[in-house]
């Protein structure tokens, strides 16, 4: 009975944290991308204020499974906007950064709940995939931020070849990650961070 009821608290207190790193950060991420002139988020609500639309499935089971996972893109379709390049970047560089102001601000709040346990569970994982999702959102695979930062200096000749096969990005997450390939690579790097956190939060790494 206390396994089922362990599992069912690891099972709701981990998608509640995958709620609170994907969601704000996706909002404000189509917010700017928007305010910088392009309004492709906002045509396909992507602005939307429900967390579930913000949402991939076999993203945020990786999140609680394997400690690191993935949102759904955020669509960026600046092709007629002759500051194309910059969008591309721009839109690149805010996950990131906003994925490490929410590592502190979690960081601070699993400290502020340490003694009640499901609210510095959530706070907890929320603080950590973070700062996973972060780093992870760097690697250079559609539909993760880092393909939009190689595709902005992709040469014009490439840009059709770009367009056409990032939509198979998704299917490439998704079989290396069945393959096991995605869980080795991104192990050093959730072991850093669950080094960090914990120094963070507790004072002390490990």
């Amino acid at each position: 009975m206390k396994i089922t009821i362990d599992l069912i608290q690891y099972l709701v207190t981990g998608f509640f944290a995958v709620i609170l790193v994907i969601f704000p950060r996706e909002v404000i991420k189509a917010y700017l991308i928007v305010l910088s002139g392009d309004n492709t988020p906002k045509k396909l609500k992507r602005t939307s204020l429900n967390p579930f639309v913000h949402l991939d499935p076999i993203g945020t089971v990786a999140f609680i499974l394997f400690d690191f996972g993935w949102a759904r893109p955020v669509p960026v379709f600046p092709m007629k906007n002759k500051n194309v390049r910059k969008i591309l970047i721009f839109s690149s560089m805010i996950g990131p950064i906003l994925g490490g102001f929410f590592f502190i601000l979690y960081g601070l709040l699993a400290k502020s709940f340490f003694e009640y346990k499901i609210m510095y569970e959530v706070f907890y994982k929320a603080c950590k995939w973070s700062l996973t999702y972060a780093i992870f959102s760097l690697l250079p695979v559609p539909p993760l931020d880092g393909s939009r930062l190689l595709g902005a200096f992709l040469p014009d000749d490439y840009w059709d070849w770009y367009i056409k096969y990032e939509i198979y990005g998704i299917l490439f997450l998704l079989g290396i990650l069945l393959l096991w390939i995605l869980p080795l690579i991104m192990e050093p790097f959730v072991i850093l961070i669950n080094n960090l956190t914990n120094f963070i939060i507790l004072g002390k790494g490990g």
